[in-house]
């Protein structure tokens, strides 16, 4: 497996980040099973991806694969192709977050690191409270540490941004300031995969360029909304009836 610069400049689009016939195994003393089989998938700058997909097919797998996260029981086959900083919002908020300190430490550390975001700007696109800064990261809600957890990754100033369900515990109002933020973040030329279950917010607003399913494992369509809820594929068609 290679780790290599991806910039394809062509007409209308650079690629920052490419998977390329990625397949996943998982080896343990207990079970095996491969969680991604021949998974191609482009991630071009200045656009967001929607990434949709049930329970256990593989979706979190995918985003420590592009991360560099994969589990020491992993294998991986197939080529993964960065160009620039990546940045990674975790299913769980908090762990973007040690225990030890307060969200607003943790956060300052990373402005200081990095110097393009402030902790203001960060907290402000991510819509975390800040009366919450003073909080250790277990004592916000689940809505307020996922958004704490978008801040911090907004903080490194990544070229791309892996986003696991970022908006998975926030009220409709919120989720849709969060994820205009991201899409106003993709439309400054970062390349964003946003893993989302939100199907009606994504029909109604078209925040994301493409969309991408899995299933079992497998990409089985990439494409615009237009071309996905039309699909011929009922794996495919069936996240968007009725919408």
């Amino acid at each position: 497996m290679s780790d290599t610069s991806a910039s394809r400049r062509g007409d209308t689009e650079i690629v920052t980040a490419e998977l390329r016939s990625l397949t996943v195994e998982i080896d343990t003393d207990r079970w095996r099973a491969t969680v991604l089989t021949g998974v191609d998938l482009r991630l071009p700058a200045g656009t967001i991806t929607a990434l949709l997909g049930g329970p256990g097919d593989g979706k979190t797998m995918l985003a420590y694969a592009l991360t560099g996260r994969l589990p020491d029981s992993a294998r991986a086959t197939g080529d993964i192709l960065v160009d620039g900083r990546i940045g990674y919002v975790p299913q769980d908020g908090i762990d973007a977050f040690t225990p030890d300190r307060t969200v607003g430490e943790q956060l300052r550390a990373l402005e200081q690191r990095h110097g393009s975001w402030t902790v203001e700007q960060a907290c402000a696109a991510a819509y975390y409270p800040a009366d919450a800064l003073d909080l250790p990261p277990q004592h916000n809600s689940a809505g307020q540490i996922q958004r704490a957890a978008v801040a911090a990754a907004l903080l490194t100033a990544p070229d791309i941004l892996v986003a696991d369900g970022p908006t998975s515990s926030l009220d409709r109002g919120t989720a849709f300031a969060v994820w205009k933020s991201l899409r106003e973040y993709a439309d400054g030329g970062a390349a964003l995969l946003v893993i989302t279950h939100d199907i009606p917010l994504l029909t109604a607003t078209g925040f994301a360029d493409r969309i991408a399913v899995l299933g079992k494992g497998r990409i089985l369509a990439d494409g615009t909304l237009a071309e996905l809820s039309s699909s011929a594929d009922p794996r495919v068609n069936m996240y968007f009836r009725g919408f």
